[in-house]
């Protein structure tokens, strides 16, 4: 009876191992198909190479590869999060633009702006709530909210400063539905910076809108 219930546990593991990887393998390749979509539609690029994904947080994933336009290959990226790309780039040339590097990183920054600004657009529509910082905690682990707060940061940053903005989430607090903190920011070029920033939430946990200050 011991051998039946121990085998029986362990067959339970293994069937609940095998679900769980299965599950990844079939987000990581939704993930993949998701930014070969986006560039495809963004940039008109038609054939991909060398495409591997790689999970960095829970239903998250960094997507890269090569695409081909004009005979040549070019390095892009995604970011992928619930499902849905947040984010993405491209380093070569497309049918919007002439591929120099000044019209590329200008045309990025609008791209990875305006799908920043989209979400944000999107979460208040959703929310109809128009408070910052009141109402009660929220009901959102704090790494989520940073996670929210970082992408639109970012976006923001490298729309209104410089398109090779990185930036790197420090000390937060959470006060009703407002993220506080400090955050450093690095650049291809140039010396870093550090941000003060707020992310204001709706009740549900969606991101509304954001402040920043560099110094």
């Amino acid at each position: 009876m011991n051998f039946v219930k121990s085998t029986s546990a362990i067959l339970g593991a293994a069937l609940l191992s095998g679900l769980s990887g299965a599950a990844l393998a079939s987000e990581e390749k939704q993930a993949k198909k998701l930014c070969k979509h986006k560039i495809q539609d963004v940039y008109d690029a038609r054939k991909f190479r060398d495409t591997w994904v790689e999970q960095v947080g829970n239903h998250k994933f960094k997507v890269h590869g090569k695409a081909v336009v004009e005979d040549y290959w070019y390095p892009y990226h995604c970011k992928v999060k619930n499902g849905s790309v947040k984010s993405y780039s491209y380093e070569g040339p497309s049918r919007h633009h002439s591929g120099s590097k000044n019209d590329d990183d200008d045309l990025g920054a609008a791209i990875a702006v305006g799908a920043g600004l989209a979400i944000l657009a999107a979460a208040a529509s959703q929310s109809g709530d128009n408070d910052h910082g009141g109402g009660s905690q929220l009901d959102v682990k704090k790494s989520v909210l940073e996670d929210d707060c970082h992408d639109i940061l970012q976006y923001r940053i490298r729309d209104e400063h410089d398109r090779s903005a990185r930036v790197k989430m420090k000390d937060s607090t959470v006060k009703g539905r407002d993220l506080k903190g400090e955050a450093k920011v690095k650049y291809d070029h140039g010396h870093p910076h550090h941000v003060a920033y707020t992310c204001h939430f709706d009740k549900h946990g969606h991101i509304k809108d954001s402040s920043y200050h560099l110094y």
